[in-house]
């Protein structure tokens, strides 16, 4: 039984070395005469087939290599460049430092992480997501995001930024020291 296993194994190996070698021999082959092809000896024509100066313009058609699925929003096709501060950070680097009601329109104060402050309103673009602040109410904030899923629906997410309150202890103690 080990015996014909071995000698299976011994055919399967010398007729795979037998292809490969007639492989490498075709293809040598093969170079030659395409060689002799591309250099004709008659001289070219000097006037050229339709087939020869065709060429394909991509320019509005459809990509086949992306998914039909797959859209691109506007709002995503916005560079940093012409993003405001507010747009550029997500949402949970910033927080609520004060809220004014008493106004026609109310008005709140925000601080991103590195402490700089802005006034926004309601309709303000913030986030990285492409939010807009919803309503400015006391105590909190409404922030209107949209995701993109998986098959290309946009989905609205309603976030929101609480009122950060600083304790007045600990402000004294940090003074303090």
């Amino acid at each position: 039984m080990l015996c014909a296993k071995r000698s299976c194994q011994a055919f399967l190996f010398v007729s795979i070395g037998t292809l490969l070698s007639s492989l490498l021999v075709l293809t040598t082959c093969c170079r030659e005469s395409f060689a002799q092809e591309a250099s004709p000896q008659e001289a070219p024509s000097s006037k050229a087939s339709p087939e020869d100066t065709y060429r394909y313009n991509p320019a509005g058609k459809r990509d086949p290599f992306f998914s039909p699925l797959y859209r691109v929003t506007e709002q995503a096709a916005m560079t940093d460049e012409t993003k405001t501060p507010l747009q550029r950070l997500d949402l949970g680097q910033f927080k609520v430092v004060g809220i004014i009601l008493e106004t026609g329109e109310s008005k709140a104060l925000i601080e991103d992480n590195s402490g700089l402050g802005y006034i926004v309103t309601s309709g303000t673009l913030i986030g990285a997501k492409g939010g807009v602040i919803k309503s400015i109410e006391s105590g909190r904030i409404l922030v209107e995001e949209y995701e993109t899923d998986f098959y290309g629906k946009r989905q609205t997410l309603e976030k929101e930024m609480p009122l950060t309150v600083a304790e007045s202890g600990a402000e004294s103690t940090s003074k303090e020291k």
